[in-house]
């Protein structure tokens, strides 16, 4: 018996396979779905089918369904799991599934679990088929898994977005970061990152500046070739959204032909949003000369911030066109013009008719034509001036000297390694509990580095007698 069954299971598959003197149907009768475990296995690994069949003929109770798998013979087979109420039989390299008799909408699952004997590629010719007198429906398809005698490489990548942190108004010169890392165990080759750059935006550069990448539509896209594992790197894209809203970024980070044991963070997305300068009527204008600093060597001038509007402004901005010098304590750029931001001290806001005197600072120390035309001033949303989290930051220095100068103003000195970046960080109490920040933060032009606080706007006041203020030098990372 055992041997006229396996006769008969051969007579039905040839049959099927020569369809000599039957109807066959024209259009797809069964939904066929083969699903590999791996698209790449090693030799002697086991490599999984998960087989999937719908019935989509109607009533196929007339006669039994079969899904013939014909394997290469670099393959031994291993195990077969049946449909509900199927049966299988494996004659070498040639795997039948008996489905039985189908109702109609029928979906069927089964499994078949092989182990590759040697390098190359191993197909399975898989088909399902059901036959009678009549009518004869199939469907078929090939999978191609490679066997290989080298390990796959696993490598974690990884990217992140971060996004600035203070309020960004329309047309600001404004940066984001993006950073790629490989968590291991190793080496990735042939890594490609994407970053995708949201509509309404000018973009205005990329760091490092020898980054090479090719832009496809809103994509750029790195070859960073290998990365070892255990390191990062990060790029900085500099943006000029022209609209106010929702900025959504995204990026997204691969490697072909090696095992991301954590999916999750090979695509990341962030967002920031773009607003527009608040309702205000401020007025900037001159209130002294240029004088140069014998201190600092940077040519001075003070001018005075009015709020003629009916509503007091808790954090105005003051943009300076046309400059022939560099505003040296700038924060930031809009439209391509540099700007200051005064933030008033949390109790006392700009009240209606009131001013305040803000300090502007350029070089090189060469004097040079200003009118009151290029200064421009509008109420902001107040600014982040919260110290950097301990984490981030890489050390907290030493203050060598602090002295108060004549003119009231404070004058601290310490060690700086040249080109390196640091943050001076004030509050009116030792322990730093509502400490800020003065910005914009120094870059280190010596292995000594002078600072000044004269006040606003890198100070929301003056240093006072009156009382205390505490200082701290941060190196950023």
């Amino acid at each position: 018996m055992k041997l006229s069954y396996k006769f008969r299971l051969l007579a039905v598959f040839a049959a099927l396979l020569i369809l000599t003197g039957t109807e066959v149907a024209a259009q797809p009768y069964f939904g066929l779905s083969v699903i590999p475990s791996a698209n790449s296995v090693l030799v002697s690994n086991s490599l999984t089918y998960t087989i999937t069949v719908t019935n989509l003929a109607g009533d196929l109770s007339s006669a039994y369904t079969f899904v013939t798998n014909m394997l290469s013979p670099s393959v031994q087979f291993g195990s077969a799991v049946p449909s509900l109420g199927g049966a299988v039989t494996n004659y070498g390299n040639l795997v039948v599934f008996n489905l039985g008799a189908l109702q109609a909408t029928a979906i069927v699952q089964m499994s078949l679990n092989v182990e590759p004997t040697s390098a190359g590629l191993v197909t399975n010719q898989i088909v399902v088929s059901f036959a009678n007198t009549i009518v004869t429906y199939t469907a078929a398809t090939n999978v191609v898994t490679q066997v290989t005698n080298i390990p796959p490489v696993q490598a974690d990548l990884g990217v992140a977005i971060t996004v600035p942190t203070t309020a960004i108004i329309t047309n600001d010169w404004t940066t984001y970061s993006v950073s790629v890392t490989n968590a291991g165990p190793s080496a990735a080759p042939g890594v490609m990152f994407t970053n995708t750059l949201p509509p309404g935006v000018i973009l205005l550069g990329v760091l490092p500046k020898l980054a090479i990448y090719t832009a496809s539509g809103s994509n750029l896209i790195f070859n960073l070739g290998t990365v070892n594992s255990g390191t990062s790197t990060s790029f900085q894209f500099s943006l000029q959204p022209t609209n106010a809203g929702l900025l959504n970024l995204s990026a997204s980070v691969g490697a072909p032909g090696i095992i991301d044991p954590n999916p999750a963070n090979n695509t990341a997305s962030n967002s920031f949003a773009v607003l527009n300068y608040l309702s205000g009527n401020l007025l900037a204008v001159t209130s002294s000369s240029q004088a140069t600093n014998q201190q600092n060597g940077l040519i001075e001038q003070s001018i005075l911030l009015s709020n003629l509007g009916t509503n007091s402004v808790t954090a105005a901005r003051v943009v300076v066109t046309g400059l022939s010098n560099r505003l040296f304590n700038a924060v930031g750029t809009n439209s391509g013009s540099p700007f200051v931001v005064y933030t008033a001290p949390s109790a006392t806001p700009l009240a209606t008719n009131s001013s305040v005197t803000l300090l502007l600072q350029y070089s090189p120390r060469l004097g040079f034509a200003f009118a009151n035309s290029q200064l421009q001033a509008f109420a902001v949303p107040v600014p982040n001036l919260a110290p950097p989290a301990a984490s981030s930051a890489s050390r907290s220095l030493n203050i060598t000297h602090l002295v108060a100068m004549p003119n009231g103003n404070m004058i601290l000195e310490f060690p700086s390694t040249l080109g390196r970046t640091y943050t001076l960080v004030y509050s009116d109490n030792a322990s730093f509990s509502n400490a800020m920040i003065a910005p914009p933060s120094i870059v280190a032009p010596a292995n000594q580095v002078q600072w000044i606080d004269y006040g606003p706007p890198t100070t929301v006041s003056a240093p006072s007698a009156a009382s205390a203020r505490f200082y701290r030098v941060i190196q950023n990372p």
